[in-house]
């Protein structure tokens, strides 16, 4: 049987070691930057025009 102090260090590194698992798969899976509109009206009035180039 482990010594009480063996536990809690052993308990201290789990808790260490798993801390923040869950935010920071969230943060891979979903990124960091809020998703927002890019192809607004007000952004397609105010963009200058494309010019066709064959």
């Amino acid at each position: 049987m482990a010594s009480n102090t063996a536990q809690t260090e052993f308990r201290r590194h789990l808790r260490k070691k798993n801390a923040g698992k869950q935010a920071k798969r969230t943060r891979a899976n979903r990124g960091t930057t809020p998703s927002f509109p890019v192809h607004t009206p007000e952004a397609d009035q105010n963009a200058p025009a494309q010019v066709a180039q064959d």
